[in-house]
This record gives C-alpha cells, structure tokens and sequence, in this order.
C-alpha cells in the first residue's frame, strides 16, 4: 500500500510541475503536450497498481516480468523524445544557416567602410 501511495504521490507532484511549466511558457507547445501526456500515464498507472493492470498488460504483451514493461515503455519513451529533440535540432541548424548566409548577403551589400588615413604606397618613406 505504501508503494501505491508514493506512486501515486510522485505522479500528481510531476503534474503539478509540468501543468506549472506550462502555465508558465516555459515549455513550447510540443514539449509541452509531451510532458503532460507523460505525466498523465504515470497517473493512470499509479492508480491502477491496486487493480494489477500493469501485470495484465505485460502478460497480455508476452512480458514474464511485469516491471519490466515499464521499462520498456521507458525506453520507447526516451527514443521518441531524442528523435523528436533531433528534428528541432536539424530545423534550428535550417535556420541558422539561412540566417548566416542572409547576414553576409546584407553585409556584403553595404558600402565598403573607408580605409583608415594610411599614406599611399609612392608616397610611404623608403624602408632601410
């Protein structure tokens, strides 16, 4: 019973948090709807531990272990989020290189900035 209790207890304080990060922005909506999605299956299965779902769904899925699905879930989670992460992080890499080539495009647009006052070369006194 203690196990639930704490399960239970652990999953409503990670609601919190997120439903707080999200209320505050400091997550973007994808991140966001991941989170909370998260923290919604960790509810779910904290309050179903009393009614033995997770050894049905394991039995079901052909796991001897039960625990062990949660693993696996959590492996499947992990793999989707880096994959997700790898997708902003090729779009943000899109977007600084075009953000790059846009700048030196501007730059080199503009007027050249003139020379500092240097005597010209016939006039520079001889070198010895």
């Amino acid at each position: 019973m203690r196990a639930f209790a704490l399960s239970l207890v652990i999953s409503l304080g990670f609601l919190v948090i997120s439903a707080r990060a999200v209320r505050r922005g400091l997550l973007r909506q994808q991140a966001a709807v991941l989170w909370l999605a998260v923290s919604l299956v960790m509810l779910f299965m904290s309050a179903t531990l009393p009614l033995h779902l997770l050894d049905h769904l394991a039995s079901l899925v052909g796991i001897a272990y039960p625990p062990d699905l949660m693993l696996l879930a959590a492996v499947i989670f992990l793999v989707v989020l880096v994959f997700q992460l790898s997708l902003s992080l090729a779009r943000l890499h899109e977007q600084h290189t075009s953000l790059v080539q846009e700048f030196g495009i501007l730059t080199a647009r503009q007027a050249p900035l003139p020379e500092a006052s240097t005597p010209p070369p016939s006039q520079a006194p001889p070198v010895a």
